[in-house]
């Protein structure tokens, strides 16, 4: 036992930050508003996000101040307008700051207003704001208010986006950018691709395999709904430290060899919890309703994509290794550092903060 565990936390080390940190996103907001040769882009950027720009967290306490703000403002602007930038599609004639404003400890908004010399029928929008932040951080863009609003998603490898103001942005991009929004979170999710792992060590029939996989996608899909609507609201710390615990439950379960619940009713409850963290990202991007049945929907389908990829690829060989002799070590060994992930992503979120 003694060595086993000693084995858990080696492999936390030699993990590396970027397991261990696990759902560590960067994401900001652009709300686009055309008016004749005006548009103005209400942008909120998450400003301790800044890792590779400006230093806005002068004390590096976790928090940005108001004097904080006001003394980095100007290179924060200067960093923004290079990065990020609009054309109609040639360059605006003029950019103006209308307004900037703390609005949480963490979290800045800029208004911005470009000004063109002819009225504008259409936009191109480069967002290269993870030069400034870090190399997953995703843009996501609302074009237009109420039910003509269309939504769309900006990263490293898709800078760029055209948009025609009379069309918006076209129905498909919108679904197509929630599905690899999905897709992404489940693959840099890390801690949910523990679960699935700690779930799939277990699992020894296809029958098995589906009641599992169901079961979680159904309960993660009915509170990913319900909290993303708004007729739930859990705090994200207590959200992400029950998805740590229920990591480490699953794993010792594994580790112990007893089961003390049917694996699928274990794994729908603990699938409502998971359900709550998927939806901190849609709830974050102030969806309209009118659009959020559409980037809901699609959201939820690339987050099952990524998850069935991820089975399909990983449970041919842990089936093979379960009925091997080796069956005893691969689980055990597995199980614990799993666990050892699990207790200390819960200490991380739930008393370090």
């Amino acid at each position: 036992m003694r060595k086993l565990l000693l084995a858990g936390l080696a492999a936390i080390v030699l993990l590396g930050p970027r397991l261990v940190i696990a759902h560590e996103f960067s994401t900001s907001y652009g709300t686009f508003r055309v008016a004749g040769a005006e548009v103005r882009v209400m942008l909120t950027l998450t400003l301790t996000d800044l890792h590779l720009g400006p230093r806005v967290d002068l004390n590096a306490d976790g928090q940005v101040t108001p004097e904080e703000f006001e003394e980095t403002i100007d290179a924060t602007l200067a960093a923004i307008q290079t990065n990020y930038q609009v054309g109609a599609p040639d360059p605006p004639s003029r950019v103006t700051i209308r307004a900037y404003t703390l609005i949480s400890p963490t979290v800045g908004r800029v208004e911005l207003l470009y000004v063109f010399d002819h009225d504008v029928t259409d936009l191109h929008v480069t967002s290269r704001l993870d030069r400034i932040t870090q190399e997953n951080h995703q843009h996501l863009l609302q074009f237009g208010d109420g039910p003509d609003s269309r939504h769309a998603v900006l990263d490293r490898t898709h800078p760029e986006i055209d948009i025609d103001h009379a069309a918006g942005i076209p129905f498909w991009t919108t679904i197509a950018d929630f599905v690899a929004l999905g897709i992404g979170h489940i693959v840099t999710g890390y801690d949910h691709l523990a679960f699935l792992v700690a779930l799939l060590l277990a699992t020894t029939t296809l029958l098995s395999l589906v009641k599992v996989v169901t079961s979680f996608t159904v309960a993660h899909s009915v509170t990913l709904a319900i909290a993303t609507l708004g007729l739930v609201a859990i705090p994200s710390r207590v959200i992400e430290s029950l998805i740590a615990l229920s990591i480490a439950y699953v794993a010792i379960e594994n580790f112990m060899g007893r089961t003390l619940v049917h694996r699928w009713k274990i794994t729908f409850l603990f699938g409502l919890i998971h359900g709550f963290g998927f939806s901190n990202v849609l709830r974050s991007m102030e969806l309209t309703p009118s659009r959020l049945a559409i980037s809901l929907f699609s959201f939820n389908a690339g987050v099952e994509v990524g998850q069935v990829i991820f089975v399909a690829i990983l449970f041919p060989p842990l089936l093979y290794l379960r009925r091997s002799r080796w069956k005893e070590q691969v689980l055990s060994g597995a199980s614990v550092v799993i666990m050892s992930l699990g207790f200390y992503w819960f200490v991380q979120r739930a008393i370090l903060g």
